[in-house]
C-alpha cells in the first residue's frame, strides 16, 4: 500500500494524531481535518485514497460529508469509513445507506483499523481493474499475470479470443443483445477452462469482443475445442428465426456497403512462447496469427489455431 493517501476527519485532535501515527508507520500519508467544510474545499484540487469520518462534527457532521462525497462525481468512488463514538445501529444503517464502506466504533483497536482499511484499498485496486460489464481483470491485470508467469519460469499459452462479426450483431441487435452475447462468452470461457485447466487459467477481457484466456501449454487446446464448440452449439439462440434460417444477417460494413454478414463464430489464437519474454512480442504474435485465421478461406464456424513456430 505504499504512497496511499488516508484522509482522516474528526474535530478531537487525538483520533488524528493517533490514527496518523499508527498509518504512517506503514507508509501511508495522512492528512486530517476537522471541520467537514474544510474537507470539500480539499476534496476540490485532491482525491485521498480513503476517508475515515467522524458523525460528530461542529457545522457540516459525517452524514452531510458522507453524502456530499457520494454525490460528486470527482470523489463517489472515494472509499469512506466512519470512525465513530456514536454506536447506535440507526447511525450505522443511516451511513451505509449514504454509501459508507464500513463503520468502526470507538474506541478500536488500531490493528483492526488498519487491517479493514488494507482490505478496502485491495478491493478497490481490484474493482478498478475489471471490465465494468463482464467483471474480468482488463489489460493491466493480463499484462501482469504474464509477466508473473515469465518470471517465475512457468510455461503457458497466451490464447486471444475474439468474436468474428460482432459489429455487424450490434448494428442489428443492438447494444444491449450484444452485452448479453459478451457475458455470455466472458462466462463460457471461465466454464471450459476450469472444466479443462482445473485452476491453472486466467481469464481476461481487453475490451469489446476480445478477451484472452492464459492456460498451461497442454490444456490450451483441449479448452479451446470446447469453448468453439460449444460456442457454435449456442450463438444461434441469441438470433431471430428467420435469420438463424438463413445463417447470415445483412447490414451495412465499414466501407458503408450493404453486405450479408455470417452468424458470430470465435476465433482463437493460441501462442505458447517457449523463450519470448516481452509482452508486447507475445502479443503482436497473437494478433498476427488471429488475422490469419480470420482470413482462412476453408472455415467454417469458430476456429482455433495455435503457432507452430519454434
Amino acid at each position: 500500500m505504499l504512497g496511499k493517501k488516508v484522509l482522516v476527519v474528526d474535530d478531537d485532535p487525538n483520533v488524528g494524531l493517533l490514527v496518523s501515527a499508527v498509518l504512517k508507520k506503514y507508509n501511508y500519508s495522512v492528512a486530517t481535518f476537522s471541520r467537514g467544510e474544510d474537507v470539500l474545499v480539499y476534496l476540490k484540487d485532491s482525491k485521498p485514497d480513503l476517508i475515515l469520518l467522524d458523525l460528530r462534527m461542529p457545522g457540516l457532521d459525517g452524514y452531510a460529508l458522507c453524502r456530499r462525497i457520494r454525490e460528486a462525481p470527482d470523489t463517489r468512488d472515494i472509499p469512506v469509513i466512519i470512525l465513530s463514538g456514536v454506536a447506535e445501529v440507526d447511525a450505522r444503517v443511516n451511513t451505509i445507506e449514504l454509501g459508507a464502506d464500513d463503520f468502526i466504533t470507538k474506541p478500536f483497536d488500531v490493528r483492526e483499523l488498519r487491517a479493514r482499511i488494507n482490505r478496502i484499498l485491495k478491493r478497490k485496486s481490484a474493482d478498478t481493474a475489471l471490465n465494468p460489464l463482464t467483471r474480468l481483470p482488463g489489460s493491466p491485470a493480463i499484462e501482469e499475470e504474464v509477466l508473473r508467469r515469465i518470471a517465475e519460469e512457468k510455461p503457458f499459452a497466451f490464447c486471444y479470443v475474439d468474436a468474428d462479426n460482432f459489429k455487424a450483431y450490434n448494428d442489428v441487435y443492438g447494444y444491449a443483445k450484444g452485452d448479453e452475447v459478451i457475458k455470455r462468452i466472458a462466462t463460457l470461457l471461465a466454464e471450459k477452462a476450469k472444466a479443462v485447466a482445473g485452476h491453472d487459467y486466467f481469464v481476461g477481457h481487453v475490451g469489446g469482443d476480445d478477451f484472452v484466456l492464459i492456460t498451461g501449454p497442454e490444456t490450451c487446446e483441449p479448452a479451446a475445442k470446447a469453448i468453439t464448440e460449444e460456442f457454435d452449439r449456442f450463438i444461434g439462440e441469441f438470433y431471430s428465426e428467420a435469420d438463424r434460417d438463413r445463417g447470415f444477417i445483412t447490414t451495412m460494413d465499414r466501407k458503408n456497403q450493404t453486405r450479408d454478414f455470417p452468424l458470430m463464430s470465435l476465433t482463437v489464437a493460441i501462442v505458447a512462447p517457449r523463450s519470448q519474454r516481452h509482452y508486447a512480442k507475445i502479443v503482436e504474435s497473437a494478433a498476427e496469427l488471429k488475422r490469419y485465421a480470420k482470413e482462412l478461406s476453408t472455415r467454417r464456424g469458430s476456429i482455433y489455431v495455435r503457432d507452430r513456430r519454434i
